[in-house]
């Protein structure tokens, strides 16, 4: 290392203005006075040329003091029995992954009697109950049938997959026992048949779990009426206030919640459009049975 003269050292000093131009920062380590300088530098001349850029004299720390981190996403939750003394349960696209089973079954039927379906008609038929669907079927079509023998070949070819392999969403089980063994007094409300809802219910072994299924044919309206929920509601003996209706259909929903139950939206794949408002409009809104906690686990 070099040392420079009292006169070199000065002016290099004054060049400075302490330590970077413009800015008023010495450089740590460097500078101690005038009069005792030595820099590492190859030689005096190029000690005078040479000025570091403010990034090397001045390390820029970022300011953290304002950073925000999100907190994780909280998961989903059921209510258990902290919220809720008995859940309204639908079976298709809620309980059961049976959806795919009923898809263009109004349809379907048609051209089995030669009849193009029009548009839009397995959309309307959904939001009646099974014998008002075969109703509307006949007196639209002029159909020679009954409605009961409508009904009876509409299904026909459903049927056989309730009786062999129909089976529960994932997590579907696990839930029931844990609300069971809570307390909570469960039933499922269904626009299907009641033959078929027993007959998949008893095979997948969650018939005992519930205290009794009703259908939509019994109460004689579809769920665009609250009278299935306000009949389960009177046999459940529970307060409206802390009774949940589970749907995966925006239809269904919206009809429980304005006849004032607390309501699940159940997200099914058949219903991808639905899931926005579904989400919005439920108390509670489950993407997964196996991806939310029960309230009390």
């Amino acid at each position: 290392m070099r040392a420079l003269s009292k006169e070199a050292a000065q002016t290099l000093s004054n060049r400075w203005v302490g330590g970077v131009p413009g800015l008023g920062v010495r450089p740590a380590g460097v500078w101690k006075s005038p009069q005792s300088v030595r820099y590492p530098l190859p030689s005096v001349s190029s000690a005078f040329s040479a000025v570091p850029s403010v990034s090397s004299a001045v390390p820029i720390v970022p300011d953290l003091s304002r950073l925000v981190i999100a907190p994780p996403p909280r998961m989903p939750v059921f209510p258990g029995k902290k919220t809720v003394d008995a859940v309204i349960f639908d079976l298709d696209g809620t309980l059961l992954d049976s959806l795919s089973a009923w898809e263009h079954s109004g349809s379907n039927f048609l051209r089995t009697q030669g009849i193009t379906p029009p548009e839009g008609l397995d959309e309307e038929l959904v939001k009646l109950s099974l014998m008002d669907g075969a109703r509307l079927v006949k007196e639209r079509f002029n159909l020679p049938q009954t409605p009961e023998e409508i009904l009876r070949l509409t299904l026909q070819p459903i049927r056989e997959r309730y009786y062999r392999d129909l089976e529960p969403k994932p997590g579907v089980p696990e839930l029931l026992r844990f609300l069971k063994a809570q307390g909570v007094k469960l039933c499922v409300a269904t626009a299907s048949d009641r033959e078929l809802a027993q007959a998949a219910l008893e095979r997948t072994g969650l018939m005992e779990l519930f205290d009794f299924i009703i259908t939509c044919d019994e109460v004689g309206a579809g769920k665009r009426s609250p009278a299935v929920y306000e009949a389960a509601l009177k046999r459940l003996g529970t307060d409206k206030s802390r009774t949940l209706v589970a749907e995966d259909a925006l239809y269904a929903l919206q009809t429980a919640k304005k006849a004032g139950f607390l309501t699940a939206g159940i997200s099914d794949a058949h219903a991808a459009a639905d899931q926005p408002v579904l989400r919005r409009l439920a108390d509670y809104y489950i993407p997964s049975f196996t991806a939310c906690r029960i309230e009390g686990r």
